[in-house]
């Protein structure tokens, strides 16, 4: 017997699948939201049945922290949202399958009869998803945890991995770390830039030269294919090489053998492939802008690493690593990072990610010279500047999806205008009121937020008659 979750918002498919799991002798828990969901995943369930649209949040984005509770339950996607409407996510996040509904009962169960097989057979072995050596990686989030969870298993293979992610996640970083951690750990890790290829160095560069070979060829070189040998040869930004380039590659990756420029023996180079870009290499194939059996060879893994901004606490633990290392650089005290820091590192979209994050956390130290703690103010001008343009966008939200504030003087479909003053003095009071909500009563983040100095934070709050927390907790006294 096992015991099944189905998140749904639909009653009756609750109810259907309830029924169709029961009479298979399995014991069914039942959530409507993505929050009662999450609270009955954490009390131990074998199978996840996900729906992708619920009233309190994105069920795709919901796996990995679904799957990263200490049962680690199989995810089935159950959706009404289309055939391909995160469907490559969420195959991407390895959910165990993708149903459409309406689906059959038929489908239902050998769906479950699969990834229940699939438990009993070969259930997880934590030792076989450790990996030893992390290279510097940080990462305690549920995105992370699948990411290095796949690293270990490309680890223990010698198969060629391509990884895929946005500029600054530290894809070069997880290349290292499978490469430190699978049998060619002691060998070379040979980097190529993909994208300072040139169609007149890439001969010399891969395959290397005899001396005299060519004008300015002084001696002998080996090249990068030659130096990887027994180790790896990672292609960093792989999307960014020519079409020509592409199948001087293709060759060498096919055949493990090239000539040297200037001479007439080929060499052989034993090298395993790990690839790295932030380009949609699918969509370049079918533009015609990248070889698909390029594609082929260099993807028989792929690995997703995660955009920083869906890292949750780990843009905390990075930031407090990044401040670390700078004081270490400078030879300073180790500083600490202030609350309103953290608003801000978890506010912010980082579209640089993590190397982003590395440079800003630097900037930040440097401005704070001798100050023992790390405030926003320390931080870069236009992080600060996206900050507050996020913040007064939520805010913007929250105000235009409340109920609008009744009218004084309102009578049947004529409402009678108050005096500006009145309604002004009215506007003022929500807008404050929500800002301290928002704020959870912090007047300096109020004041941020706002773009109001502090003592005209306090003068406009005393004219609306908000209470602040100090003056609320003079009141209970």
């Amino acid at each position: 017997m096992a015991r099944i979750l189905v998140i749904d918002d639909d009653a009756l498919v609750r109810k259907s699948l309830s029924r169709l799991f029961s009479d298979m002798g399995h014991d069914v828990l039942l959530a409507e939201n993505l929050t009662e969901g999450q609270a009955r995943a954490g009390k131990g369930v074998d199978v996840i049945y996900l729906d992708l649209d619920l009233p309190d949040g994105d069920g795709l984005k919901a796996i990995d922290n679904l799957s990263a509770t200490d049962w680690h339950p199989e995810i089935i996607v159950l959706t009404g949202m289309g055939a391909n409407y995160g469907a490559q996510e969420t195959l991407q996040r390895h959910a165990w399958d993708y149903i459409c509904k309406p689906a059959s009962p038929q489908t239902v169960k050998e769906s479950l009869q699969s990834v229940l097989h699939y438990r009993k057979q070969a259930m997880r072995e934590h030792a076989s998803t450790e990996i030893l050596d992390c290279c510097g990686i940080i990462g305690e989030d549920a995105s992370m945890k699948r990411t290095l969870c796949d690293i270990a298993k490309a680890a223990k293979s010698d198969a060629s991995v391509l990884f895929s992610g946005e500029t600054g996640v530290g894809k070069e970083l997880a290349a290292r770390a499978i490469h430190a951690n699978s049998a060619r750990g002691g060998s070379p890790f040979m980097v190529v830039d993909c994208s300072s290829m040139t169609e007149t160095l890439v001969e010399s560069m891969l395959h290397g030269h005899l001396k005299g070979s060519f004008t300015g060829a002084h001696s002998d070189r080996r090249g990068l294919v030659a130096e990887s040998d027994g180790g790896t040869l990672f292609l960093d930004e792989v999307g960014e090489l020519s079409l020509s380039l592409q199948k001087s590659f293709l060759r060498v990756l096919q055949e493990r053998r090239f000539r040297p420029v200037g001479s007439l023996k080929e060499q052989s180079s034993d090298f395993r492939v790990v690839a790295a870009t932030n380009r949609d290499l699918d969509r370049m194939v079918r533009e015609g802008a990248f070889r698909s059996d390029l594609l082929f060879r260099i993807r028989t893994m792929e690995i997703v690493v995660p955009p920083l901004r869906e890292r949750g606490k780990d843009r905390e633990r990075l930031a407090a690593h990044f401040i670390q290392q700078s004081c270490r650089r400078y030879g300073l005290e180790v500083k600490e990072p202030s609350g309103e820091l953290a608003n801000v590192i978890g506010t912010y979209r980082w579209p640089g990610n993590v190397r982003e994050l590395a440079n800003v956390m630097e900037a930040a130290v440097i401005g704070a010279g001798r100050d023992p703690v790390i405030y926003p103010k320390h931080l870069p001008t236009h992080v600060r500047l996206s900050f507050l343009g996020e913040q007064e966008k939520r805010v913007q939200s929250s105000m235009e999806s409340s109920p609008p504030v009744a009218t004084p003087g309102e009578c049947g479909n004529s409402p009678l205008l108050s005096p500006y003053s009145e309604h002004k003095a009215l506007r003022d009071r929500e807008y404050f009121s929500r800002l301290l909500e928002k704020t959870k009563h912090d007047v300096s983040m109020a004041s941020l937020i706002s773009g109001l100095s502090l003592p005209s934070m306090y003068r406009h709050l005393a004219r609306a008659g908000i209470a602040t927390k100090k003056g609320i907790d003079r009141t209970r006294r």
